[in-house]
Protein backbone atom coordinates (compact mmCIF):
# COMPACT_ATOMS: atom_id res chain seq x y z
CA UNK A 1 0.00 0.00 0.00
CA UNK A 2 1.05 3.70 -0.54
CA UNK A 3 2.12 5.91 2.22
CA UNK A 4 2.31 9.63 2.60
CA UNK A 5 5.28 11.52 2.12
CA UNK A 6 6.48 13.67 5.24
CA UNK A 7 6.38 16.83 3.15
CA UNK A 8 2.64 16.73 3.76
CA UNK A 9 3.77 18.61 7.32
CA UNK A 10 4.27 21.17 5.17
CA UNK A 11 0.72 21.70 4.75
CA UNK A 12 0.30 23.20 8.13
CA UNK A 13 2.64 25.98 7.56
CA UNK A 14 -0.27 27.29 5.66
CA UNK A 15 -1.87 28.60 8.54
CA UNK A 16 1.41 31.29 8.64
CA UNK A 17 -0.25 32.49 11.77
CA UNK A 18 3.18 33.02 13.63
CA UNK A 19 4.46 35.10 10.26
CA UNK A 20 2.50 37.82 12.33
CA UNK A 21 4.16 38.43 15.41
CA UNK A 22 5.66 41.47 15.96
CA UNK A 23 3.71 43.29 12.36
CA UNK A 24 2.26 46.11 12.95
CA UNK A 25 -1.72 46.42 11.89
CA UNK A 26 -2.57 47.53 8.90
CA UNK A 27 -5.76 49.97 8.66
CA UNK A 28 -8.05 50.07 5.93
CA UNK A 29 -9.85 53.78 5.42
CA UNK A 30 -12.50 54.02 7.45
CA UNK A 31 -12.39 50.79 8.93
CA UNK A 32 -11.11 49.13 12.61
CA UNK A 33 -7.73 47.32 12.77
CA UNK A 34 -8.09 44.01 12.91
CA UNK A 35 -7.41 41.88 15.83
CA UNK A 36 -4.25 39.85 16.21
CA UNK A 37 -3.39 37.65 18.49
CA UNK A 38 -3.96 37.87 22.00
CA UNK A 39 -0.68 36.62 23.43
CA UNK A 40 0.84 37.95 26.66
CA UNK A 41 4.16 39.73 26.61
CA UNK A 42 5.76 36.60 28.15
CA UNK A 43 4.54 35.00 24.90
CA UNK A 44 5.06 37.42 22.43
CA UNK A 45 8.59 38.28 22.76
CA UNK A 46 10.57 35.02 22.94
CA UNK A 47 8.21 33.75 20.09
CA UNK A 48 9.30 36.45 17.87
CA UNK A 49 12.34 35.88 19.06
CA UNK A 50 12.47 32.36 17.73
CA UNK A 51 10.66 32.80 14.66
CA UNK A 52 13.65 35.26 13.78
CA UNK A 53 15.99 32.76 14.39
CA UNK A 54 14.68 29.91 13.28
CA UNK A 55 13.91 32.21 9.68
CA UNK A 56 17.49 33.52 10.14
CA UNK A 57 19.07 29.92 10.20
CA UNK A 58 19.89 29.40 13.66
CA UNK A 59 18.18 26.56 14.93
CA UNK A 60 19.60 26.80 18.57
CA UNK A 61 18.35 29.74 19.78
CA UNK A 62 14.81 29.68 17.81
CA UNK A 63 14.26 26.29 20.44
CA UNK A 64 16.06 28.03 23.45
CA UNK A 65 13.26 31.10 22.27
CA UNK A 66 10.74 28.29 21.39
CA UNK A 67 11.02 26.28 24.67
CA UNK A 68 10.63 29.45 26.84
CA UNK A 69 7.66 30.98 25.07
CA UNK A 70 6.02 27.39 25.60
CA UNK A 71 6.53 27.26 29.21
CA UNK A 72 4.79 30.44 29.44
CA UNK A 73 1.91 29.71 27.30
CA UNK A 74 -1.97 29.93 28.85
CA UNK A 75 -4.23 30.12 26.68
CA UNK A 76 -5.32 28.08 23.17
CA UNK A 77 -4.37 30.94 21.53
CA UNK A 78 -0.92 31.09 23.00
CA UNK A 79 -0.46 27.31 22.44
CA UNK A 80 -1.87 27.39 18.54
CA UNK A 81 0.95 30.00 17.81
CA UNK A 82 3.89 28.57 19.97
CA UNK A 83 2.89 24.86 17.87
CA UNK A 84 2.98 26.80 14.45
CA UNK A 85 6.27 28.35 14.93
CA UNK A 86 7.20 24.67 16.17
CA UNK A 87 6.29 23.91 12.77
CA UNK A 88 8.93 25.85 11.16
CA UNK A 89 11.27 24.87 13.65
CA UNK A 90 10.93 21.22 12.75
CA UNK A 91 11.35 22.15 8.96
CA UNK A 92 14.83 23.53 9.47
CA UNK A 93 16.35 21.33 11.90
CA UNK A 94 14.76 18.14 10.01
CA UNK A 95 13.48 16.62 13.11
CA UNK A 96 10.89 14.13 12.90
CA UNK A 97 10.11 14.57 16.80
CA UNK A 98 9.53 17.87 17.00
CA UNK A 99 7.63 18.12 13.97
CA UNK A 100 5.02 15.79 15.24
CA UNK A 101 4.84 17.50 18.75
CA UNK A 102 4.23 20.42 16.67
CA UNK A 103 1.32 18.75 15.01
CA UNK A 104 -0.20 17.50 18.02
CA UNK A 105 0.27 20.54 19.97
CA UNK A 106 -1.88 22.46 16.70
CA UNK A 107 -4.63 19.51 17.27
CA UNK A 108 -4.61 20.10 21.10
CA UNK A 109 -5.00 23.79 20.42
CA UNK A 110 -8.73 23.70 19.84
CA UNK A 111 -7.66 26.59 17.49
CA UNK A 112 -6.74 25.32 14.64
CA UNK A 113 -8.76 26.09 11.79
CA UNK A 114 -11.50 23.42 10.96
CA UNK A 115 -10.43 22.70 7.43
CA UNK A 116 -7.15 21.54 8.06
CA UNK A 117 -8.04 19.54 10.73
CA UNK A 118 -8.34 16.36 8.12
CA UNK A 119 -4.77 17.07 7.06
CA UNK A 120 -3.13 17.60 10.81
CA UNK A 121 -5.24 14.08 11.72
CA UNK A 122 -3.53 12.78 8.99
CA UNK A 123 -0.07 13.87 9.51
CA UNK A 124 -0.19 13.11 13.10
CA UNK A 125 -1.34 9.72 12.08
CA UNK A 126 1.50 9.10 9.94
CA UNK A 127 3.60 10.33 11.99
CA UNK A 128 2.90 7.46 15.01
CA UNK A 129 2.77 5.03 12.67
CA UNK A 130 6.15 5.58 11.56
CA UNK A 131 7.08 5.52 15.25
CA UNK A 132 5.28 2.23 15.66
CA UNK A 133 2.81 3.88 18.22
CA UNK A 134 0.21 1.99 15.89
CA UNK A 135 -2.68 2.62 18.34
CA UNK A 136 -1.82 6.47 17.93
CA UNK A 137 -2.07 6.04 14.41
CA UNK A 138 -5.56 4.52 14.68
CA UNK A 139 -7.31 6.96 16.41
CA UNK A 140 -5.54 9.61 14.40
CA UNK A 141 -6.31 8.55 11.67
CA UNK A 142 -9.54 7.68 11.91
CA UNK A 143 -10.14 11.07 12.80
CA UNK A 144 -8.79 12.45 9.57
CA UNK A 145 -11.37 9.98 7.70
CA UNK A 146 -14.09 10.76 10.11
CA UNK A 147 -13.06 14.81 8.98
CA UNK A 148 -13.66 13.96 5.26
CA UNK A 149 -9.68 13.77 4.52
CA UNK A 150 -9.85 13.73 0.69
CA UNK A 151 -6.22 11.97 0.90
CA UNK A 152 -7.57 8.52 0.05
CA UNK A 153 -4.25 7.08 1.52
CA UNK A 154 -5.28 7.89 4.82
CA UNK A 155 -7.47 4.47 4.59
CA UNK A 156 -4.44 2.82 3.84
CA UNK A 157 -2.18 3.13 6.40
CA UNK A 158 -5.22 2.99 8.58
CA UNK A 159 -5.86 -0.70 7.40
CA UNK A 160 -1.71 -0.89 8.17
CA UNK A 161 -2.43 0.39 11.90
CA UNK A 162 -5.49 -1.88 12.49
CA UNK A 163 -3.67 -5.09 11.04
CA UNK A 164 -0.17 -4.35 13.00
CA UNK A 165 -2.25 -4.50 16.55
CA UNK A 166 -4.03 -7.76 14.60
CA UNK A 167 -7.12 -6.06 14.26
CA UNK A 168 -7.88 -8.19 11.26
CA UNK A 169 -12.24 -7.92 11.09
CA UNK A 170 -11.07 -4.09 11.73
CA UNK A 171 -8.49 -3.75 8.98
CA UNK A 172 -10.93 -5.69 6.40
CA UNK A 173 -13.77 -3.54 7.56
CA UNK A 174 -11.68 0.03 6.93
CA UNK A 175 -10.82 -1.33 3.50
CA UNK A 176 -14.13 -2.21 2.59
CA UNK A 177 -14.84 1.08 3.21
CA UNK A 178 -12.16 3.04 1.40
CA UNK A 179 -13.64 0.55 -1.83
CA UNK A 180 -17.36 1.16 -1.42
CA UNK A 181 -16.05 5.14 -1.24
CA UNK A 182 -13.87 5.29 -4.21
CA UNK A 183 -16.50 3.10 -6.03
CA UNK A 184 -19.51 5.65 -4.62
CA UNK A 185 -16.98 8.56 -6.51
CA UNK A 186 -16.70 6.98 -9.70
CA UNK A 187 -13.19 5.36 -9.44
CA UNK A 188 -12.22 2.54 -8.33
CA UNK A 189 -9.53 1.58 -5.64
CA UNK A 190 -6.03 1.04 -6.11
CA UNK A 191 -5.40 -3.05 -7.40
CA UNK A 192 -2.27 -3.19 -4.39
CA UNK A 193 -5.41 -2.03 -1.87
CA UNK A 194 -7.31 -5.65 -3.01
CA UNK A 195 -3.97 -7.55 -2.83
CA UNK A 196 -3.59 -6.38 0.81
CA UNK A 197 -6.90 -7.22 1.78
CA UNK A 198 -6.69 -10.31 0.43
CA UNK A 199 -3.62 -11.23 1.70
CA UNK A 200 -5.09 -10.73 5.69
CA UNK A 201 -8.19 -12.25 5.27
CA UNK A 202 -6.50 -15.39 3.39
CA UNK A 203 -4.16 -15.68 6.01
CA UNK A 204 -6.71 -15.01 9.00
CA UNK A 205 -8.68 -17.88 7.39
CA UNK A 206 -12.03 -15.56 6.32
CA UNK A 207 -13.71 -17.19 4.08
CA UNK A 208 -16.32 -14.75 3.71
CA UNK A 209 -14.42 -11.61 3.81
CA UNK A 210 -11.59 -13.15 1.19
CA UNK A 211 -14.49 -14.12 -1.27
CA UNK A 212 -15.59 -10.45 -0.76
CA UNK A 213 -12.11 -9.07 -1.57
CA UNK A 214 -11.37 -11.38 -4.47
CA UNK A 215 -15.11 -10.48 -6.10
CA UNK A 216 -14.51 -6.92 -5.60
CA UNK A 217 -10.90 -7.47 -7.29
CA UNK A 218 -12.08 -9.33 -10.14
CA UNK A 219 -15.11 -6.95 -11.05
CA UNK A 220 -12.13 -3.89 -10.96
CA UNK A 221 -9.45 -5.77 -12.73
CA UNK A 222 -10.60 -8.78 -14.75
CA UNK A 223 -7.14 -9.91 -15.45
CA UNK A 224 -7.15 -13.83 -16.01
CA UNK A 225 -4.42 -13.57 -13.72
CA UNK A 226 -6.52 -12.01 -11.04
CA UNK A 227 -9.51 -14.19 -11.94
CA UNK A 228 -7.60 -17.42 -11.22
CA UNK A 229 -5.64 -16.04 -7.96
CA UNK A 230 -9.50 -15.63 -6.93
CA UNK A 231 -11.27 -19.06 -7.58
CA UNK A 232 -8.13 -20.83 -6.34
CA UNK A 233 -8.52 -18.79 -2.89
CA UNK A 234 -12.21 -19.37 -3.09
CA UNK A 235 -11.18 -22.99 -3.53
CA UNK A 236 -8.81 -23.35 -0.44
CA UNK A 237 -11.01 -21.62 1.94
CA UNK A 238 -14.43 -22.86 0.98
CA UNK A 239 -15.12 -27.02 0.79
CA UNK A 240 -16.98 -28.29 -2.35
CA UNK A 241 -17.54 -31.10 -3.39
CA UNK A 242 -15.89 -32.98 -6.54
CA UNK A 243 -19.30 -31.20 -8.81
CA UNK A 244 -18.57 -27.89 -7.00
CA UNK A 245 -15.25 -28.29 -7.85
CA UNK A 246 -15.86 -28.97 -11.23
CA UNK A 247 -18.14 -26.04 -11.69
CA UNK A 248 -15.42 -23.88 -10.19
CA UNK A 249 -12.73 -25.10 -12.65
CA UNK A 250 -15.27 -24.52 -16.03
CA UNK A 251 -15.29 -20.57 -14.91
CA UNK A 252 -11.67 -20.79 -14.78
CA UNK A 253 -11.65 -22.13 -17.83
CA UNK A 254 -14.37 -19.88 -19.41
CA UNK A 255 -12.84 -16.70 -17.62
CA UNK A 256 -9.60 -17.55 -19.92
CA UNK A 257 -7.74 -18.03 -16.40
CA UNK A 258 -6.17 -21.71 -17.24
CA UNK A 259 -2.54 -21.71 -16.05
CA UNK A 260 0.17 -24.30 -16.52
CA UNK A 261 0.37 -28.28 -17.05
CA UNK A 262 -1.76 -28.42 -13.73
CA UNK A 263 -4.55 -26.52 -14.35
CA UNK A 264 -5.45 -28.28 -17.26
CA UNK A 265 -4.73 -31.88 -16.35
CA UNK A 266 -6.54 -31.42 -13.45
CA UNK A 267 -9.57 -30.53 -14.90
CA UNK A 268 -9.04 -33.13 -17.48
CA UNK A 269 -8.85 -35.93 -14.70
CA UNK A 270 -12.35 -34.76 -13.18
CA UNK A 271 -14.07 -35.12 -16.83
CA UNK A 272 -12.28 -37.61 -18.57
CA UNK A 273 -14.36 -40.87 -16.85
CA UNK A 274 -17.75 -38.94 -17.53
CA UNK A 275 -17.68 -36.70 -20.17
CA UNK A 276 -14.96 -37.88 -22.84
CA UNK A 277 -15.82 -35.18 -25.22
CA UNK A 278 -15.23 -32.18 -22.70
CA UNK A 279 -12.35 -33.68 -21.26
CA UNK A 280 -10.86 -34.02 -24.87
CA UNK A 281 -11.56 -30.06 -25.33
CA UNK A 282 -9.76 -29.63 -22.52
CA UNK A 283 -6.85 -31.36 -23.51
CA UNK A 284 -6.72 -30.25 -26.85
CA UNK A 285 -6.90 -26.31 -25.16
CA UNK A 286 -3.78 -27.06 -23.40
CA UNK A 287 -2.03 -28.47 -26.59
CA UNK A 288 -2.71 -25.64 -28.56
CA UNK A 289 -1.52 -23.16 -25.30
CA UNK A 290 1.84 -25.62 -25.24
CA UNK A 291 1.35 -26.47 -22.15
CA UNK A 292 -0.16 -30.53 -23.03
CA UNK A 293 1.62 -32.59 -24.87
CA UNK A 294 -0.32 -35.29 -26.91
CA UNK A 295 2.47 -36.18 -28.69
CA UNK A 296 4.81 -38.34 -26.75
CA UNK A 297 4.45 -40.93 -23.56
CA UNK A 298 2.64 -39.24 -20.45
CA UNK A 299 -0.53 -38.86 -18.64
CA UNK A 300 -2.27 -36.60 -20.99
CA UNK A 301 -1.14 -38.66 -24.00
CA UNK A 302 -2.62 -41.91 -22.58
CA UNK A 303 -6.17 -40.05 -21.91
CA UNK A 304 -6.17 -38.77 -25.10
CA UNK A 305 -5.62 -42.36 -26.45
CA UNK A 306 -8.18 -43.26 -24.09
CA UNK A 307 -10.95 -41.04 -24.79
CA UNK A 308 -10.76 -40.11 -28.58
CA UNK A 309 -12.28 -43.10 -30.12
CA UNK A 310 -14.90 -42.78 -27.84
CA UNK A 311 -15.89 -38.95 -28.76
CA UNK A 312 -17.87 -40.07 -32.03
CA UNK A 313 -20.52 -42.24 -29.81
CA UNK A 314 -21.19 -40.73 -27.01
CA UNK A 315 -21.98 -37.85 -28.58
CA UNK A 316 -24.35 -39.80 -31.37
CA UNK A 317 -26.15 -40.86 -28.04
CA UNK A 318 -27.04 -37.71 -26.63
CA UNK A 319 -30.35 -37.44 -28.63
CA UNK A 320 -31.67 -40.62 -27.52
CA UNK A 321 -30.71 -39.71 -23.80
CA UNK A 322 -32.28 -36.87 -24.19
CA UNK A 323 -35.53 -38.46 -25.41
CA UNK A 324 -36.01 -40.83 -23.09
CA UNK A 325 -35.48 -37.96 -20.07
CA UNK A 326 -38.36 -36.26 -21.55
CA UNK A 327 -40.55 -39.45 -21.54
CA UNK A 328 -42.69 -40.57 -18.76
CA UNK A 329 -39.96 -42.61 -17.60
CA UNK A 330 -37.11 -40.09 -17.44
CA UNK A 331 -36.20 -38.80 -13.91
CA UNK A 332 -34.53 -35.59 -13.10
CA UNK A 333 -31.25 -37.48 -12.63
CA UNK A 334 -31.29 -38.60 -16.08
CA UNK A 335 -31.98 -34.87 -17.27
CA UNK A 336 -29.42 -33.46 -15.43
CA UNK A 337 -26.79 -36.32 -16.38
CA UNK A 338 -27.97 -35.57 -20.35
CA UNK A 339 -27.54 -31.64 -19.78
CA UNK A 340 -24.55 -32.29 -18.28
CA UNK A 341 -22.88 -34.33 -21.32
CA UNK A 342 -24.42 -31.26 -23.92
CA UNK A 343 -22.39 -29.14 -21.41
CA UNK A 344 -19.42 -30.71 -22.15
CA UNK A 345 -19.77 -30.55 -26.18
CA UNK A 346 -20.53 -26.92 -25.55
CA UNK A 347 -24.33 -27.52 -27.16
CA UNK A 348 -25.65 -24.54 -24.49
CA UNK A 349 -29.29 -24.78 -26.35
CA UNK A 350 -29.91 -28.72 -25.48
CA UNK A 351 -28.05 -28.41 -21.83
CA UNK A 352 -30.29 -25.69 -20.35
CA UNK A 353 -33.41 -27.43 -21.95
CA UNK A 354 -32.01 -30.81 -19.85
CA UNK A 355 -31.40 -28.48 -16.78
CA UNK A 356 -34.60 -27.24 -17.22
CA UNK A 357 -36.42 -30.37 -17.15
CA UNK A 358 -34.57 -32.01 -14.17
CA UNK A 359 -35.47 -29.16 -12.08
CA UNK A 360 -39.09 -29.69 -13.16
CA UNK A 361 -39.24 -33.91 -12.67
CA UNK A 362 -36.87 -33.22 -9.40
CA UNK A 363 -35.04 -35.05 -7.49
CA UNK A 364 -32.01 -33.58 -7.68
CA UNK A 365 -29.64 -30.75 -6.29
CA UNK A 366 -31.12 -27.36 -6.64
CA UNK A 367 -27.82 -25.41 -6.17
CA UNK A 368 -26.29 -28.02 -9.07
CA UNK A 369 -28.85 -27.63 -10.82
CA UNK A 370 -29.14 -23.68 -11.24
CA UNK A 371 -25.72 -23.26 -11.26
CA UNK A 372 -25.35 -25.08 -14.53
CA UNK A 373 -28.36 -24.15 -16.12
CA UNK A 374 -26.77 -20.39 -15.17
CA UNK A 375 -24.17 -21.51 -16.97
CA UNK A 376 -25.64 -22.95 -20.27
CA UNK A 377 -27.44 -19.86 -20.67
CA UNK A 378 -24.83 -17.67 -19.88
CA UNK A 379 -22.21 -19.39 -22.77
CA UNK A 380 -25.60 -18.87 -25.06
CA UNK A 381 -25.55 -15.46 -24.74
CA UNK A 382 -29.07 -15.66 -22.38
CA UNK A 383 -27.65 -13.32 -20.16
CA UNK A 384 -31.22 -11.96 -18.28
CA UNK A 385 -32.23 -15.72 -18.08
CA UNK A 386 -28.54 -17.06 -16.71
CA UNK A 387 -28.61 -14.09 -14.07
CA UNK A 388 -32.27 -15.15 -12.84
CA UNK A 389 -31.01 -18.70 -12.73
CA UNK A 390 -27.52 -17.73 -10.68
CA UNK A 391 -30.37 -15.51 -8.60
CA UNK A 392 -31.32 -18.87 -7.10
CA UNK A 393 -28.44 -19.53 -5.50
CA UNK A 394 -28.00 -17.86 -1.77
CA UNK A 395 -26.56 -20.76 0.38
CA UNK A 396 -23.37 -22.57 0.46
CA UNK A 397 -20.70 -22.82 -1.44
CA UNK A 398 -22.37 -22.19 -4.62
CA UNK A 399 -23.26 -19.07 -3.46
CA UNK A 400 -19.82 -17.56 -4.06
CA UNK A 401 -19.50 -19.20 -6.89
CA UNK A 402 -22.73 -17.70 -8.90
CA UNK A 403 -21.60 -14.45 -7.53
CA UNK A 404 -18.11 -15.08 -9.66
CA UNK A 405 -20.44 -15.87 -12.59
CA UNK A 406 -22.62 -13.00 -12.58
CA UNK A 407 -19.67 -10.92 -12.41
CA UNK A 408 -17.98 -12.75 -15.58
CA UNK A 409 -21.55 -12.48 -16.74
CA UNK A 410 -21.52 -8.56 -16.55
CA UNK A 411 -18.10 -8.30 -17.91
CA UNK A 412 -19.14 -9.46 -21.35
CA UNK A 413 -19.89 -7.37 -24.55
Amino acid sequence: MKYLSTTALGVALAFGGAAILGQPAIAAKKEAAPAGPKLSKEVREPLAAAQTAIRGGDATTGAAKLAEANAAAKTDEEKYFVAAVMIELGKIDNNPATQAAAVDALIASNRAPADQLPTLYLVSGQTAYRAANYAKAEQMLAKAIELKTTDTNAYALLVEAQAKQNKTPQALQTLQTAIDTQRAAGTKAPADWYGRGINLAYTAKLPQQTAALTQAWVKDYPTASNWRDSLVTYRELNPMDADGQLDLMRLQRTAGAMKGQGDYMEYVLATYLRYPGEAKAVLDEGSRAGVINLSKGGNAAEINGIISPKVAADKASLGAAATAARGPKGTGKTALSTGDAYLGYGDWTNAAEMYKLAATKGGVDAGLVNTRLGMALAKAGQKDAARQAFGQITTGPRAGLAKYWLIWLDQQA
